[in-house]
């Protein structure tokens, strides 16, 4: 069975079995929010239900904090027979000429990492 500790008073306590206490009242979401100018009207609100209603109103759709993704990610090409071919070069003999520095690798000196120019 999977365990949960929480770190409390500077020791782990087993949190595993513990009970939540029984609720005494309902939970209530309330209705009212810290005012926002509405994207498409500009007007401020203060209503979390106005805001929906307005954003239905002119077709668009609440996305909150995390844009949904409609496209898989782009698949990165292959690198496997640039890597073989690399491998086959170094068996047959083949040296890199020496590099004095990293801008002359083409690497750029201004940046804290450096990239290929």
């Amino acid at each position: 069975m999977k365990r949960r500790f929480i770190w409390h008073a500077g020791d782990w306590v087993d949190v595993t079995d513990l009970k939540r206490p029984p609720r005494i009242g309902p939970y209530i979401i309330r209705d009212g929010m810290n005012a926002l100018q509405h994207p498409a009207t500009g007007e401020m609100m203060d209503s979390k239900s106005a805001f929906r209603r307005v954003t239905r109103e002119h077709g668009l759709v609440e996305m909150g904090d995390q844009a949904p993704t409609t496209a898989p990610p782009r698949a990165l090409p292959s690198v496997k027979a640039d890597i073989v071919e690399a491998i086959q070069a170094l068996k047959q003999g083949y040296e890199p000429p020496p590099i004095e520095s990293a801008v002359d690798a083409g690497f750029t000196a201004d940046t804290t990492r450096f990239f290929p120019t």
